[in-house]
């Protein structure tokens, strides 16, 4: 839990919030309260006015103004026009067009949005960027958000659940977040604390949805059905399947719903586990009846989960299929969420993550939901965390280019109205994703990278969409996915016993007996270690100024991930010759990457990083923050002392990188 109150202080002037010196909004009663919330979290100070006419006050006003005028046409549409002087006028719709239309703005006068608890100023004197022409509307128009994943120890975990001042401060950051980067929906999940131990965060949970239903945004709560496949910590509805289950799922889920006003229920139904199709159908059917029970009308969802593997396949109704497409046998309205995992995408090879080759099961699903205009939702992911990138850490662009992927392809098919992104942490550049993937939900763009540009600049942009390729193209194409993630204790455990998540690997002691493992995967290891080697350096030779946390953040993290390429060209060199000489180098890999460490360390932009990198305790499965290993480089550690006993045949003891 956040120990330390970081509310900022707001000076308020007589007429309202007051904005950066020099920058002036106007606007009508109808949007006061919308335009005073954009404003707060703003740096600097701030001058906001309610006026009748907002347009004709601006034009008589110095310097730069916003005037934002409501408009009735479209609730999230808003044009932008160059008004006389340096002002700028904004028809937005109510509420949310508006808010869009405002940040919109702003940016051009050089703020960006980038992250909850950073927000970059205008740089002095510079000179507001062009204004894009004509109305801006929404291209996925029904839901825009983040699924922020707190069954993770992440930012949103401690936000979104645990109670306090800060915490609840840092929810609404994250809100407008969402807000100014033209999103329209917030979603995170419930744990099981609140069924088991007690806890009451009810309080907390309200005026978070009230705060979100203020800004104009909807708002949902996930939870999952069967105790026996909640490995995570989860609010679940029933232990035990008998017949009582429907009561008892109306007496939890009146502990989690009475009097917090969310608008979807998300149902999930745990991982790597399956129940009888019968008895899943009957019980989602029950479980929809019981949440329209306690809080009726409210949307019920369910994400298509993943697992190709043969305790998955079902048999119902004559067809065999995953067992998370049996919703659609449901008879109960409940909108199926099509997910997909880590930076993989529904088009290309998935590189045996959950045992699949490729998504082609869950593209050919979702296809045909969009071309029948049916509801459904894309539920990608923009971090993986465990033992996958940003606890190793890497710096993956790959995120963003797939989730382009996704969304250029599926507009061939129809228009996809439905898209939330899997959220699970922010440090070492995870923001962009979130970001980013808002913004192409509202406008998508012909490339990839044009968010990250549009944001960071043409020369740091070049440097990202060339990290992204060659990402693609080692990590995806050629497949050495599992060589620069981590492989826990718990993964190698899973393994044995049929459960896999991310992509195998040959392990260490297995190189030398694999004939082919130098040609197939060394030398694209040594490759793309060299490619991203020459990447980083024209990075170093930009000079990207460290006053600039968020170019500060962009030279560790390229620094890091040239440095985990070599790291693991090295140790496997290591292994496949038996070169003590490989084990040196990689060695001085991993100390000068704990300088790395060190630094971003200091430089993180969570007000509490404590909670995020140290063993901490919480009502998770998990009980240390998220970025502990990358903070400790334990997988480095481990990868490193098991290529060193291969070489030198020395038992010696090898970091499990677990809990």
């Amino acid at each position: 839990m956040r120990t330390q109150p970081y509310t900022l202080l707001v000076l308020l002037c007589a007429c309202g919030p007051r904005a950066e010196p020099g920058v002036t909004v106007v606007t009508t009663a109808e949007l006061e309260t919308a335009v005073a919330a954009s404003l707060e979290f703003l740096p600097g100070e701030r001058r906001h006015v309610v006026v009748a006419d907002p347009a004709a006050d601006a034009a008589r006003r110095p310097g730069r103004v916003v005037a934002v005028v409501p408009r009735t046409d479209c609730a999230e549409c808003y044009r932008l026009e160059a008004g006389p002087g340096d002002t700028v006028i904004v028809h937005g719709g109510v509420p949310l067009g508006a808010q869009y239309g405002l940040a919109h703005a702003l940016e051009a006068y050089g703020y960006g949005f980038f992250h909850p608890w950073k927000t970059r100023a205008p740089a002095e004197g510079a000179a507001r960027a062009e204004l894009p022409a004509g109305d801006q509307s929404p291209q996925v128009d029904v839901r825009r958000g983040l699924h922020l994943h707190t069954l993770h120890p992440i930012e949103a975990y401690y936000d979104f659940w645990e109670t306090g001042e800060a915490n609840l401060e840092g929810a609404k950051r994250t809100i407008d977040f969402v807000v100014k980067n033209r999103g329209n929906y917030v979603q995170w999940l419930a744990l099981d604390d609140i069924a088991n131990k007690g806890v009451d965060n009810k309080a907390h949970q309200v005026a978070i949805v009230e705060y979100a239903h203020a800004r104009g945004l909807t708002t949902g709560i996930g939870i999952q059905l069967f105790g026996k496949s909640n490995l995570q910590n989860a609010f679940d509805l029933i232990d035990e399947d008998d017949a009582g289950a429907g009561a008892e799922m109306r007496r939890r889920l009146h502990l989690l719903l009475d009097g917090v006003p969310h608008d979807n229920v998300n149902l999930s139904f745990g991982e790597f586990f399956s129940a009888e199709p019968a008895v899943f159908v009957q019980r989602v059917e029950q479980a929809y009846a019981a949440i329209q029970e306690v809080a009726p009308g409210i949307e019920v969802s369910s994400p298509i989960h993943l697992g190709d593997q043969p305790e998955l396949q079902v048999t119902y109704m004559g067809e065999t299929l995953l067992y998370y497409f049996l919703i659609k046998f449901v008879r109960a309205p409940v909108t199926p969420w099509v997910h997909t995992v880590m930076y993989y995408n529904l088009y290309e090879d998935a590189g045996g993550a959950y045992f699949h080759d490729d998504f082609g099961e869950h593209r050919a699903f979702l296809e045909g939901r969009i071309a029948a205009q049916q509801p459904v939702n894309y539920f990608p992911e923009s971090a993986y965390w465990i033992a996958f990138d940003n606890s190793i850490p890497l710096y993956l662009p790959l995120y963003m280019r797939s989730r382009w992927l996704d969304q250029s392809r599926l507009r061939q098919v129809g228009k996809l109205r439905d898209h939330v992104l899997f959220s699970s942490g922010w440090e070492w550049g995870y923001w962009q994703t979130d970001a980013a993937t808002l913004r192409m939900n509202f406008t998508l763009p012909e490339r990839w990278d044009a968010p990250i540009r549009a944001m960071l600049g043409e020369a740091a942009g070049d440097l990202i969409y060339r990290l992204g390729e060659e990402q693609h193209d080692a990590l995806i194409v050629k497949r050495l996915a599992a060589y620069l993630a981590g492989r826990d204790q718990i993964i190698d455990a899973g393994e044995a016993l049929g459960i896999v998540s991310q992509p195998d690997r040959i392990e260490f002691d297995q190189i030398a007996s694999t004939p082919d493992f130098r040609t197939r995967v060394f030398e694209r290891l040594k490759a793309h270690a060299d490619a991203v080697t020459a990447i980083d350096a024209d990075r170093a030779a930009l000079a990207l100024s460290n006053d600039d946390p968020f170019f500060a953040e962009l030279n560790d993290a390229f620094e890091i991930t040239a440095r985990r390429a070599r790291f693991v060209r090295w140790v496997n060199e290591a292994a496949l010759d038996l070169s003590p000489a490989a084990i040196v180098k990689a060695q001085e890999e991993l100390d000068a990457a704990k300088l790395v460490i060190s630094r971003r360390r200091k430089g993180m932009f969570d007000p509490d990083v404590k909670s995020i990198i140290r063993s901490t305790p919480n009502a998770t499965f998990y009980q240390y923050g998220y970025l502990r290993e990358a903070d400790t480089l334990c997988f480095w550690e481990r990868e490193l002392a098991q290529a060193r006993r291969v070489v030198t045949g020395v038992v010696e003891f090898v970091p499990g990188c677990i809990l």
